[in-house]
């Protein structure tokens, strides 16, 4: 249990634990998160079929992200800064959530017009830069000012430095609940 508990909340979710011989142990493992937690004797068929469903997971969008001071909730579909929400609009959202997915590095407008508008071309309008406007403004009552940087190539960014307290290199996260964090004390 010792090595285990070396693991991230977010890495357990990917770890299968096998040889695993009480059932409670069995059940305090899911309950701390992991992918899954098999018993000693175990058929090789069940266990690819188990470790299957363990790396189809790895492609679930997470419900929650965290960089920085900055979560975005994709239920709710609605954004945190500093704890504060931003009430964002859908486009609003679906733009802030799309630059968390490459925090550092530009996303073009070809991407984001793709990607958030569903448009196969960029059209002559300016409602990217609107729309990027109007987000910048409510990251900055929340106290995000200069997250969202344009880039002289023409796409933004969502920037991430160390004044947020995070690497250039920061990766964006799932936020682990409550429950697992608890869980994870007791480990």
């Amino acid at each position: 249990m010792g090595v285990l508990s070396s693991y991230s909340a977010r890495d357990r979710r990917f770890i299968v634990v096998t040889g695993v011989k009480r059932a409670h142990e069995r059940a305090t493992l899911l309950q701390l998160g992991f992918g899954d937690a098999l018993p000693e004797v175990l058929a090789i068929e069940e266990l690819d079929a188990r470790a299957g469903r363990v790396a189809d997971a790895m492609n679930w969008l997470p419900r929650m992200r965290r960089i920085g001071t900055l979560q975005l909730d994709l239920l709710a579909r609605e954004g945190y800064g500093n704890g504060r929400p931003l009430n964002l609009n859908p486009r609003e959202f679906a733009l802030l959530w799309r630059l968390t997915d490459s925090p550092n590095r530009t996303v073009s407008k070809q991407a984001l017009i793709q990607d958030v508008w569903r448009m196969g071309f960029v059209p002559e309008t300016n409602s990217i830069a609107v729309h990027m406007s109007r987000l910048r403004r409510k990251l900055g009552f929340a106290g995000l000012t200069g997250v969202i940087e344009t880039a002289s190539e023409g796409g933004y960014s969502l920037r991430i430095a160390d004044e947020f307290g995070l690497p250039n290199n920061f990766r964006s996260d799932d936020i682990a609940d409550a429950d697992e964090e608890r869980m994870s004390a007791r480990l």
